[in-house]
């Protein structure tokens, strides 16, 4: 299955280079930079990114990482 990720590159943009960067490397990830993903204020506020059109959110980069690989680790349950 191909699992899509979605980035605002106008969120954390310096932080999460990083994290595209490793999820890029993970099998059957998109990842794609969207300049609009209809949550305007939250790119302000915390690393977000749209994993299956679903909202996830993080305190840090490290943080949003973490929690896109387990709910990708849960899909493929």
């Amino acid at each position: 299955m191909e699992h899509i990720i979605k980035f605002c590159p106008c969120n954390f943009e310096g932080q999460l280079c990083e994290v595209k960067d490793r999820l890029r490397q993970l099998p059957n990830i998109t990842v794609t930079d969207e300049r609009c993903l209809n949550y305007c204020g939250q790119c302000l506020e915390k690393p977000f990114a749209l994993l299956h059109k679903k909202n996830v959110v993080g305190n840090t980069a490290e943080e949003l990482y973490r929690l896109l690989v387990e709910r990708l680790a849960a899909v493929e349950l």
